[in-house]
């Protein structure tokens, strides 16, 4: 009986502050019916100005509080977590596979007025055009085209016949010649009078200045953290602000592999910096979590 009032009197501050399960609670009113020493010292609990009891139940306050933080920081991680996963998952299905220029890949067809219908082969499934006149003043244009597929079409679209798209000048000047890149060099014309040279379609590079810059910063973090070993307050933000670096590290590699060039910038550009985002978040809360999990055991110590 002893042991029992012991344990009764260790959970009466929580008790008093109604932060004990029912069952808790049933178990604790059952006792005070029959022990009238720990209705006593209920009584004296409820009394304003009884403070030690509150004082004695502020290390359990504190551990419940940080128990429910961890909590709510964990559900928070696992949704941020299936968010990143999905973006990821869209971000490599997606990625636009250039397909280089084979015969039968585009066709073209004059149509209407200086316009032509260009047919793709199956194997395309998405397509881009760009009309632009001579570069030497004649009334005619020249077109550029792109054409790509994607994983997720690959293994997941269902085909609906050849994709085609009819391209108009704008102007009634005929469209003199159609080109399409080829592995990056010099593109193909494929219809029409070949005696512009075209162009070269070359991959951006700003995704590897940035990513440099990425790497530098995680770099400077870590020097900062080894410079501030004595001040324990500035170390926990400099490690806070260097999971950023690392989290856009991750979302490169995700997004556009280990290469540092795109032919797609501003949609790579997108993708990386919104799972940069998501990712940060993750290690933010994650971090959050780890450092709550070393203040309960210092607690429980």
């Amino acid at each position: 009986m002893r042991n029992e009032c012991n344990i009764i009197r260790d959970i009466l501050p929580l008790y008093t502050e109604d932060m004990v399960s029912p069952d808790t609670v049933s178990y604790v009113e059952e006792h005070l019916k029959s022990c009238e020493a720990c209705r006593r010292e209920y009584e004296q609990a409820k009394e304003p100005g009884q403070t030690k009891g509150k004082r004695d139940a502020v290390p359990l306050l504190k551990l419940r509080k940080k128990m429910a933080a961890k909590k709510i920081q964990t559900i928070l991680l696992t949704a941020v977590c299936v968010a990143a996963l999905l973006v990821s998952a869209f971000a490599v299905l997606d990625a636009p596979i250039y397909l280089p220029y084979s015969e039968g890949l585009v066709t073209a067809e004059p149509v209407g007025d200086g316009g032509l219908c260009l047919t793709f082969d199956e194997e395309v499934t998405e397509c881009d055009y760009d009309v632009y006149p001579d570069p030497d003043g004649g009334s005619f244009y020249y077109c550029d085209v792109q054409a790509w597929t994607s994983l997720w079409d690959r293994w997941f679209s269902d085909s609906n016949g050849k994709l085609s798209a009819t391209v108009s000048p704008g102007e009634p000047y005929p469209i003199k010649a159609v080109y399409i890149p080829n592995d990056g060099n010099e593109t193909v014309c494929f219809y029409g009078d070949a005696d512009y040279e075209g162009s070269i379609v070359l991959p951006r590079l700003s995704l590897g200045y940035y990513l440099f810059l990425a790497v530098a910063a995680l770099s400077w973090t870590a020097i900062m953290w080894l410079l501030m070993k004595k001040n324990a307050g500035l170390r926990v933000w400099v490690e806070r602000v260097g999971l950023y670096p690392l989290a856009y590290i991750a979302s490169h590699c995700i997004v556009s592999g280990f290469g540092t060039t795109s032919y797609s910038l501003p949609r790579d550009f997108f993708l990386i910096i919104f799972l940069s985002l998501l990712l940060y978040g993750g290690l933010l809360l994650a971090y959050g979590i780890w450092r709550l999990k070393r203040e309960m055991k210092e607690i429980d110590q």
